[in-house]
């Protein structure tokens, strides 16, 4: 499966989720928001916007890993040629 997100999609809104399962298990996930249509909302309750939700292991060595895996990400943003992006 390949995911794509453009830049003029992201926002700086980030969350941290948890969702308790029906076998009373809570999870947690942490979500990056994206710019999402007005006409896709129908009232302030409705916050059914776009994202991109990142489901977090139990583990402290997968957790660490993952966040790794973040800052690697990080990494390779600020380190990219400047004029090869998207405005």
């Amino acid at each position: 499966m390949r995911i794509n997100v453009y830049s003029q999609e992201l926002t700086s809104e980030v969350l941290l989720l948890a969702k308790e399962s029906n076998t009373g298990i809570t999870y947690h996930a942490v979500q990056l928001l994206l710019h999402s249509s007005p006409m896709l909302h129908h009232s302030p309750e409705d916050d059914d916007r776009s994202a991109v939700t990142f489901w977090l292991p139990k583990s402290p060595r997968r957790r660490e890993e993952m966040a790794q895996t973040f800052a690697m990400l990080s990494h390779l943003v600020r380190s990219a040629p400047p004029d090869t992006g998207l405005d």
